[in-house]
């Protein structure tokens, strides 16, 4: 797999003690032996109140017991997994999102929970993941699921977009580095309201899906060119894209969606249909970045 220029190869995982938390360790100390990586587990202490009074410094020395019980826990959990990785850890005060952000400016991949109790807190949708989907530089995972099927296809989505070049290559890579095939759908909604219109144009609906189809595989071919061992397998399906790519990624070891964030509104510029999966998916979600993309079609373009 292409690591972007600048990026260790080091998988970061953020940690709270939380069992959402537990098995996103697991899959990233796998993942980090599938890219033959270090794991470095990160925990963001939580900060004391402002109007917190602890003048024997006993309540911040409590608060860093119990990170490092998780860290603990943590590491216990990941060895279990994969023995022969190299782990590091982070214990910082600080908040989460701000530590990870910090932390995918050196990594290849950052990996989260899908829920949290301390310093990974609340809906991971509405905080961590939005944060990093916003200012990440490099790939976020967001695991979910019980990791049903370790086996299964790479799921994306195929759009108009030019950035979904950028999301289609990692969705290859990723089945590349995982020995199995990329399924691709596209989703579109035929504006079934207007079918007496369409008929009596002579627009036929079955047509326009064989024209898409078309684009579909041209968008396809450029990938596949340069991961010649993907087999793909393409669908091109009516309804919304969230709803369809949620029913293919039900067997899928992995759904990778892109990222609209490019600024400092955070919760603004995640797209409707990667929230959609991020809150309902039953498998892991990789979350792309459009300018991280960039830095990956620059490397395959030197290659």
């Amino acid at each position: 797999m292409t690591i972007p220029i600048g990026h260790s190869n080091i998988v970061v995982v953020g940690v709270d003690g939380s069992d959402s938390a537990q098995r996103a360790v697991s899959w990233a100390a796998e993942e980090a032996v599938r890219r033959g990586a270090a794991l470095r587990i990160v925990h963001a202490e939580l900060p004391l109140p402002a109007d917190a009074l602890d003048m024997t410094g006993m309540a911040r020395a409590a608060l860093h017991e119990e990170a490092m019980a998780w860290v603990q826990k943590a590491i216990s959990e990941a060895n279990e997994v994969a023995p022969d990785v190299e782990i590091q850890t982070r214990v910082e005060v600080n908040t989460p999102a701000w530590l990870l952000e910090q932390e995918s400016a050196t990594a290849a991949l950052v990996v989260v929970g899908s829920r949290g109790l301390g310093g990974f807190t609340g809906l991971v949708l509405g905080s961590i993941a939005v944060a990093l989907s916003c200012h990440s530089m490099c790939p976020v995972v967001v695991v979910r699921g019980a990791d049903r099927a370790p086996d299964g296809p790479v799921v994306v989505g195929v759009n108009g977009a030019p950035q979904n070049w950028f999301v289609l290559d990692r969705a290859f890579a990723e089945a590349e580095a995982r020995g199995t095939s990329v399924v691709a759908v596209h989703a579109w909604h035929p504006p079934m309201h207007n079918a007496r219109i369409a008929e009596a144009v002579g627009i036929v609906w079955s047509e326009l899906d064989i024209v898409r189809d078309a684009t579909v595989r041209q968008r396809l071919d450029a990938c596949a060119h340069r991961h010649p061992g993907v087999r793909v397998e393409r669908h091109v399906v009516h309804g919304s894209a969230a709803s369809r790519l949620l029913e293919f990624a039900e067997s899928a070891s992995l759904l990778v969606v892109g990222s609209r964030g490019t600024g400092g509104l955070r919760g603004m510029l995640l797209g409707s249909t990667s929230q959609a999966v991020l809150r309902h998916a039953t498998c892991p979600v990789l979350l792309v970045r459009p300018s991280l993309a960039e830095q990956m079609d620059h490397v395959h373009h030197d290659d």
